[in-house]
């Protein structure tokens, strides 16, 4: 029975991994998208481009699969007493923070290209909608899920170092994911390195954890 807990925590640990493939690959396909007031033009024809879809939907599930991750880390982590409690706020935090950017990021997923279509038949006020999902009022929700979201990913990283039974720079490299994911979105090269350091850590934790 232990053998299979710990086989099944090691499979949801690579939803880690497999989600940062799935994030890289779809930044690559799709590059750094401006909002339409820094670009208007460019942004038009980033969120129109053939791959741009693809690249959405593979972003959306390069949040969603490293929540088994999230709560891998935690059951593992849960055995020591000492980190118990910070892993558990982690792995909340982690889930919280991303569902709380789900929403705008379906937004900027299937909305942005009909609008951008129709700026490009000559409709000049409707871009301004992104902008303000990005910077007004609903960006309120988005600064809160990033903070939630820095701060779960850090106490996870933080559950990590403590622990003894799981590599300490493993637990570095998911703080700074979550610190270069949340800040990335300003800063492109962040943000592909955000799923960098989470691809490294999924894959040193896999073959770290005992069977």
């Amino acid at each position: 029975m232990q053998t299979e807990n710990s086989t099944r925590i090691r499979l949801s640990i690579l939803t880690l991994a497999i989600g940062s493939v799935l994030g890289i690959v779809g930044l690559t396909l799709r590059g750094p998208v401006p909002l339409p007031n820094l670009g208007v033009d460019t942004w038009a024809q980033a969120v129109t481009g053939s791959n741009y879809f693809l690249a959405q939907i593979l972003t959306i599930c390069a949040y969603i699969l490293p929540y088994f991750g999230f709560w891998a880390l935690y059951a593992y982590l849960a055995r020591i007493e000492q980190v118990e409690k910070i892993a558990f706020w982690g792995f909340m935090g982690s889930i919280i923070g991303t569902s709380l950017a789900l929403a705008t990021l379906g937004i900027f997923s299937f909305v942005s290209p009909l609008i951008a279509q129709r700026y490009l038949q000559g409709d000049n006020y409707l871009p301004e909608i992104i902008t303000l999902v990005a910077t007004g009022q609903p960006a309120m929700i988005n600064l809160l899920g990033g903070t939630i979201y820095l701060i779960g990913t850090g106490l996870l990283g933080l559950a990590i170092w403590r622990s003894g039974i799981l590599p300490k720079w493993t637990g570095l490299l998911v703080g700074l994911h979550g610190l270069f994911l949340v800040f990335g979105f300003m800063l492109f090269p962040l943000l592909f390195l955000s799923w960098i350091f989470l691809l490294c850590a999924g894959i040193w934790i896999f073959f770290a954890i005992e069977n």
